[in-house]
């Protein structure tokens, strides 16, 4: 039995906001020191100051500059969204979280603050947290691609599929070269089984920005859809683009698999392990293709590991259950296809039904 999974990849990012540089008093060739200034625009030297070291990554600067921006000027929305985002960067989510409280409190429609919330939330608080603060964050502003695509995320986690079809489908129309929510509202598709759909958008993901995640998830849908040559090429592109890429070995092995080439499968799984040898999965798939070449004591051994690395794999135990039978050991195997069935896989009943 084999499964195969499709990978969604978040990239989670805050993006400073730039401001205009502020162009001191006077002719062009005047110098103007800082403190001649009034206090506004010193405040928004400082603040530029952050923009700018915050561009280059230096983020403790920056907060020092948007510290010196807020004393000059309590009220500075953008420099407290600022100083959240660079807080963010360094890790320090109670600071940025308490910095976009402070911006929306100054203006409840900043939509840049409640995204951040949302940012900070989908990794400190709940989800319910986050999904109301990218909401607020698009209620403020319609067009923030990046709440639209984020919120779909959760709502993908939460396996609200067309939920979170809607929410990707608002940050295309929106932003049309959008790539990874493309590839997001495929995965959706590909859930809901329209692998048509699915293959769709991700090649229109593809067509914007070539990812290896991305090829793994079109070679997906396309082994779903039963294309397993087409699933084949798209899994070798994406190891192509990530040799380390142990997900789209094993799954270029199951393609390999159902096309009847055990021993080409079996060399994808090991590579896989080459790459991650607590990968569970691998080991309970290269053992079905031992189990076809009838290598019953090899099979048993790998569905050992995989339950070794997960305990509550029903699927190896099932597949344990039937080299078992092969090794006529029917007592082992009735014990392991019933633990299967207590964990939900359908097909042991069957295979128990002849047990005591």
């Amino acid at each position: 039995m084999f499964k195969n999974t499709v990978t969604v990849l978040a990239i989670f990012s805050i993006a400073g906001t730039l401001a205009a540089q502020v162009t001191p008093m006077g002719s062009t060739n005047d110098t103007v020191r800082a403190s001649t200034l009034p206090p506004s625009q010193a405040a928004e030297i400082n603040y530029n100051t952050g923009i700018t070291n915050f561009g280059k990554g230096d983020f403790k600067s920056a907060i020092s500059n948007f510290d010196q921006a807020i004393v000059l000027k309590p009220d500075f929305e953008q420099a407290y969204v600022n100083r959240g985002n660079a807080k963010f960067k360094l890790k320090d989510y109670s600071g940025a979280l308490n910095d976009y409280s402070k911006a929306t409190t100054i203006n409840a429609n900043d939509d840049k603050a409640w995204y951040g919330t949302g940012m900070v939330q989908n990794i400190t608080g709940t989800k319910e947290q986050a999904l109301d603060a990218f909401s607020k964050a698009i209620l403020a502003n319609s067009k923030n691609a990046d709440s639209y695509f984020y919120r779909g995320e959760i709502k993908f986690q939460l396996k609200d599929y067309n939920g979170a079809i809607s929410d990707f489908s608002n940050a295309i129309a929106v932003k049309p070269d959008y790539a990874d929510a493309l590839n997001d509202r495929g995965s959706c598709k590909t859930e809901m089984k329209d692998y048509k759909g699915a293959i769709q958008d991700y090649e229109q993901s593809i067509a914007i920005n070539k990812t290896a995640y991305t090829y793994n998830n079109l070679g997906s849908a396309q082994r779903k859809q039963g294309n397993n040559d087409d699933a084949i090429a798209s899994y070798s592109i994406a190891i192509a683009l990530k040799p380390d890429y142990y997900e789209a070995y094993n799954n270029r092995g199951t393609s390999k698999f159902d096309k009847g080439d055990y021993d080409g499968a079996i060399a994808d799984f090991n590579k896989s392990l080459v790459l991650y040898g607590s990968y569970s999965l691998a080991y309970n798939n290269r053992a079905t293709a031992e189990f076809k070449l009838k290598k019953y004591d090899a099979a048993k051994a790998d569905c050992d590991k995989a339950i070794a690395l997960n305990p509550n794999y029903g699927y190896a135990y099932l597949n344990r259950g039937i080299a078992e039978e092969m090794l006529r050991k029917n007592s082992d195997a009735c014990n392991d296809w019933q633990k299967a069935a207590a964990l939900g896989i359908a097909a042991a009943a069957s295979y128990s039904q002849g047990c005591q």
